[in-house]
């Protein structure tokens, strides 16, 4: 059923987002979704695009992403790197993944959601290409907070991208819609993100559990995707 939303809970006006506006939304939000289907209500999502079910795109040299899309401004200078597709048959998405988990595509339609629920500054959008007809963005998320209790999160052996992802006890009450975090690339959401993707009904966009660990999730076949109606 589709209704007419009130205020949106947790959605601060400060973001440039009016909770109070119209918006065509599934009439059971994602708080009682996630109550039916047996899922913890999240704070904090680890943002993944789906490379399985839609066209995305590869670096040949993994090396271009260094230094690149780690919260610092890309818009200086920016150039399109050279890219390969993959999945060239299934349709683009909203969201398009870009090989890693730090960097990802947008299109038009999510670069007018993101630019409604984030706040200025937050996220810088470079012009990419044209794919199938569909105008696509890089997204730079340039907004870096000091959430992630770096004592009890996990790493990866070597490198500085947790798995296993602890959260400081004293987080504010209200989160931002996109951000990263001090010293790491991942890119994270709060419930706010995932609202308004449902409610636009954009695609290719999965909001994981930072909190377990992806590679077992995998191995054991489940699926990424911790908040309903993605």
């Amino acid at each position: 059923m589709i209704g007419s939303a009130g205020p949106l809970p947790g959605i601060p006006r400060s973001a440039g987002f009016d909770p109070e506006r119209t918006l065509p939304i599934p009439d059971l939000m994602w708080k009682r979704a996630a109550m039916r289907a047996g899922r913890t209500q999240l704070r904090i999502y680890e943002v993944l695009p789906d490379p399985d079910r839609y066209l995305c795109l590869q670096q040949a040299d993994l090396r271009y992403f260094w230094e690149r899309f780690d919260g610092r401004s890309m818009t200086t200078g920016w150039e399109r790197p050279h890219y390969e597709i993959l999945n060239r048959s299934k349709r683009v998405a909203d969201f398009t993944g870009w090989q890693i988990a730090e960097a990802f595509l947008v299109s038009e339609r999510a670069r007018r959601v993101l630019i409604d629920v984030c706040s200025p500054g937050d996220v810088e959008f470079l012009p990419f290409d044209r794919i199938k007809g569909v105008d696509l963005f890089a997204a730079n998320v340039t907004r870096v907070e000091d959430y992630l209790d770096r004592t009890r999160s996990e790493f990866m052996l070597g490198a500085d991208i947790p798995f296993r992802a602890v959260w400081k006890r004293d987080l504010p009450s209200e989160l931002p819609a996109l951000f990263k975090v001090v010293g790491g690339a991942c890119a994270y959401a709060s419930p706010v993100l995932g609202q308004a993707a449902v409610a636009n009904g954009l695609s290719g966009l999965r909001l994981a559990d930072p909190g377990k660990n992806r590679l077992e999730q995998i191995i054991r076949g489940e699926p990424l995707n911790e908040f309903p109606g993605l």
